[in-house]
């Protein structure tokens, strides 16, 4: 690697799912590549940024699939220690966390730094003690999460860290050109509204209660709403040949909302046309696998919806304001920041009924729509431009390192 004031980084993401956490790790690697961070990038060879990050000379070591207390394990991080000369760790989850201090416990100049972007329960065991101890900064993009670090985890307020994720907004400009092109795609029509949900397809994501939400709507508005599920179920490994193993909990909801896609998404009955318009179509909830260039359906909702059980801070949820796309939120974890200040719709969790709602109102209210569409775009603007996050992320390193 040449020669930097940036420390030599390695970058731990051993995840094999395919969602909005790993093509954020993925773009954040290339923005720090673009800066001149020195770095190799960690992963499993089935993952599907090894593509992406080639594709821009990011150097990549793989690290096969395993517990992340083993020993081989263990030993491939230190090969890659050593020939790459790595001054500073970052890992992106809990396992590769716990694997990366593991594998330095005993080594006095050891730097590392954990992003965590998930939701986390109490761990202050002495195991996780010894752990976090090692931690040079945890940081998470949520001033309400931190604060929940410091009840559920053994660290120090110092240890902390907030640094929001970074976003590109012209992306989001440049989708709404597109925004006519998917709406035909999905047979709407100028009058119907479009409520779009981006998440994994787990229960814990709420995707049972969207579809119910999508069902009520359909009995009291007779079509007026096309509910769009995008996303893919939680994956928890792959095969020798690379295929997905799912969680039996997240298949189980996939295959209850392809029922509700193929059979239930369709109206009972139709609808009688009115005098003078145009019935709308017997469609009301459709299915789609991940999108890696999602930007154009967000451009194109009229609606977004949040419905997790548990959520830590969504990315999604930031898209959907640089989109201008008016959002409802369940009011759980880092949610409530985001939406805060009027820039949302905070509802209680697992209620489909509240989700509908919230529809129904927010139809009623072209103002309330607006001032939530222009407080949100200007927050988001404000919190999550990469010309503010990438700064942060590039002092955090020299200090660290």
């Amino acid at each position: 690697m040449p020669h930097s004031p940036l420390p030599r980084t390695a970058h731990v993401i051993s995840s094999v799912s395919e969602g909005g956490l790993e093509l954020y790790v993925g773009e954040l690697i290339l923005k720090l590549q673009a800066a001149g961070v020195p770095q190799v990038v960690v992963c499993d060879p089935r993952s599907f940024l090894v593509a992406r990050l080639e594709q821009h000379g990011v150097a990549i070591e793989f690290l096969k699939p395993g517990s992340r207390y083993s020993l081989r394990r263990i030993l491939r991080l230190r090969q890659i220690a050593k020939t790459y000369q790595i001054e500073l760790w970052h890992s992106h989850q809990r396992d590769d966390m716990v694997l990366v201090s593991l594998a330095f416990f005993f080594r006095k100049k050891f730097r590392h730094i954990f992003s965590l972007y998930m939701g986390f329960a109490h761990k202050k065991d002495l195991l996780h003690r010894l752990l976090y101890r090692r931690l040079d900064k945890l940081v998470t993009s949520s001033e309400i999460m931190n604060a929940q670090a410091l009840e559920k985890l053994p660290v120090r307020r110092d240890q902390l860290l907030l640094i929001r994720y970074g976003r590109n907004e012209q992306l989001f400009r440049l989708a709404g050109k597109k925004r006519r092109a998917v709406r035909k795609s999905l047979g709407l029509l100028p009058q119907q509204r479009l409520v779009l949900s981006l998440c994994r397809i787990d229960p814990m994501k709420g995707v049972r209660e969207f579809a119910e939400a999508a069902r009520i709507c359909q009995r009291k508005s007779g079509g007026r709403f096309l509910f769009l599920q995008i996303g893919e179920r939680t994956i928890v490994g792959k095969t020798a040949d690379g295929s997905p193993i799912y969680a039996p909990e997240a298949e189980a909801c996939y295959r209850e909302l392809v029922a509700l896609a193929r059979h239930g998404g369709m109206g009972a009955t139709p609808f009688a046309k009115r005098k003078g318009r145009k019935a709308f179509p017997n469609s009301f909830f459709k299915l789609l696998p991940f999108q890696k260039d999602y930007a154009p359906y967000l451009a194109a909702a009229d609606y977004f919806v949040l419905a997790s059980h548990d959520e830590m801070y969504s990315l999604s949820v930031v898209d959907a304001m640089l989109a201008k796309c008016p959002v409802i939120g369940t009011a759980t974890g880092g949610t409530n920041e985001q939406l805060s200040g009027d820039r949302g719709l905070l509802v209680e969790s697992k209620n489909a009924q509240a989700i509908a709602e919230a529809l129904f109102g927010l139809e009623k209210n072209a103002k309330q729509r607006q001032k939530m569409v222009k407080l949100a775009n200007l927050w988001a603007l404000a919190e999550h431009s990469w010309k503010k996050v990438l700064p942060q992320w590039l002092e955090l390193y020299r200090s660290a390192g």
